[in-house]
């Protein structure tokens, strides 16, 4: 799976091991492409050359199941000095942003992660793996290795720092939120309970304090910073309701887009203040099924799509004088910088083509169903007390004259 981030001065597609970075200064496009397989292999022989040639098998282990390498989890500092990212090979990478991209350190991580954020004020990062545990990274001290902040017992969806990094908020498989105090994370605040299925995205709002989260169930839930549940809504189509894969939100325009699980529908709602509830405002219905979408600093949403020669859009957002948000595609016959991006990367489907075989990460997240022992237990017990009861005695025939 393709995925898609929005930086200070343009926008960055992943796809397999590679980031490609574009960046719009004045008008023109530069474009940088990273590779961390490279920058990985590059370290395991500068490892390798001072151990007298030998590698350890943990350095070179790949966790997915096909053996490939691949970017899982990435995301930018607030400021956007700072970009991380974890791959298959249990390593995080920290880049310092500028005009020419450069690796700050290659950490080893312990399981594989699934969800990454920075900090507030930028001076960690908080890795979530596979196991339910989130590990604390310096980013000032690069190569000071991580220490564990908390730990769920199942695997982690989602992660984020309230303002001020007074709460980590982390979701994971087994229906629940956690809201946890920071850095003194053994301190759990409060739980969200109400979501029947994972928690697969939660976003947060400033001001007010609120929290959206979405998930297996098909439900949105609105929570303040205490638990308790403001307001929900169901996201269906038709008679179906639609497993939700991702939550971006736009805090200017109090907008929300939601992805589905191998659907190429987005929805968009926009936050009702005064009831504190969500307004679905339209439907973006593509041609194959989204891989991603984010906002820009403009409030644009850029769209990425399984679809060749039409992988990545651009649609404008807008308040109406009546509150409602105005959406359409960006016109291609525009001169703008958005769509010398998009030439760039809808004509580049050999970049887009190695995330076709990624994985089905909704399959990650279902819980596999176990039987209910209980009712097998006494199902099995009542077929041993029917097979050793003995028979009832025949009556005795009596004898007539």
């Amino acid at each position: 799976m393709a995925s898609l981030v929005c930086s200070e001065t343009g926008v960055v597609c992943i796809s397999g091991t590679t980031f490609a970075i574009i960046s719009i200064r004045d008008g023109a496009l530069e474009r940088q492409d990273i590779d961390i397989e490279e920058k990985r292999l590059s370290s395991l022989k500068e490892n390798a050359h001072e151990d007298n040639g030998k590698v350890t098998k943990s350095a070179t282990d790949i966790t997915s199941k096909d053996g490939q390498n691949r970017i899982l989890a990435c995301k930018f500092s607030p400021s956007w000095r700072y970009f991380a990212a974890c791959d298959d090979a249990k390593r995080l990478y920290l880049f310092q942003c500028g005009e020419r991209w450069e690796l700050v350190s290659n950490r080893a991580i312990s399981r594989r992660c699934t969800v990454l954020t920075f900090t507030k004020d930028e001076q960690d990062v908080l890795v979530a793996d596979k196991w339910g545990d989130v590990f604390r990274f310096s980013v000032t001290d690069p190569q000071k290795e991580g220490l564990l902040l908390l730990g769920h017992l199942s695997m982690l969806l989602d992660i984020l720092t309230t303002k001020g990094d007074k709460y980590v908020v982390t979701t994971d498989r087994d229906n629940k939120i956690r809201i946890s105090e920071y850095p003194n994370s053994y301190n759990i605040h409060t739980y969200c309970l109400h979501h029947t299925e994972y928690v697969s995205s939660v976003v947060y709002n400033e001001d007010p304090e609120i929290l959206l989260s979405g998930g297996g169930d098909g439900t949105i839930v609105i929570w303040d910073l205490n638990g308790k549940v403001v307001s929900q809504t169901t996201c269906s189509e038709g008679e179906e309701t639609l497993p939700i894969k991702k939550l971006e939100w736009e805090k200017d325009l109090k907008l929300l887009s939601v992805v589905f699980f191998n659907s190429p529908v987005i929805q968009l709602y926009m936050l009702a203040a005064d009831s504190m509830s969500l307004c679905r405002q339209r439907d973006i219905e593509l041609t194959s099924p989204v891989w991603d979408t984010c906002f820009d600093r403009n409030g644009q949403l850029w769209v990425l799509q399984k679809q060749e020669g039409d992988t990545l859009q651009v649609y404008t957002c807008q308040k109406t004088d009546s509150g409602v948000i105005k959406v359409g595609r960006i016109d291609p016959e525009l001169p703008c910088s958005e769509n010398k991006v998009l030439e760039m990367f809808n004509k580049d489907w050999t970049f887009f083509s190695v995330s076709e075989s990624a994985p089905d990460l909704s399959l990650e997240y279902k819980k596999k169903e176990t039987p209910n022992n209980y009712s097998i237990y006494l199902q099995k017990k009542q077929d041993r007390i029917n097979q050793t009861q003995p028979a009832e005695p025949q009556a005795k025939k009596v004898k007539t004259t």
